[in-house]
């Protein structure tokens, strides 16, 4: 799938690999891979933890504006 991206789509995909893959990866390649993976899960998580339990909205666009207000309201708890 990595291989058929590269092709049609013109997208290189990082991917972090098992230990036991036949692909392996360059030792600074895995670094810098598995601590941009630990950043965005920290990310992802402390957005999770600003949502609410349930998102009540209507409509699709109600939705969507929702959410983007928490990830809005997180860049402005990283910031101040």
């Amino acid at each position: 799938m990595e291989d058929l991206f590269k092709e049609t789509e013109q997208v290189r995909l990082q991917i972090a690999r098992k230990t036991n893959s036949k692909r392996k990866d360059k030792p600074y390649v895995a670094y810098i891979k598995e601590a941009m993976r630990k950043i965005i899960e920290t990310s992802i998580s402390q957005i999770c933890s600003l949502m609410p339990r349930h998102i009540n909205a209507v409509t699709t666009n109600g939705f969507i504006i929702k959410l983007m207000l928490v990830v809005m309201a997180f860049q402005i708890k990283q910031i101040i």
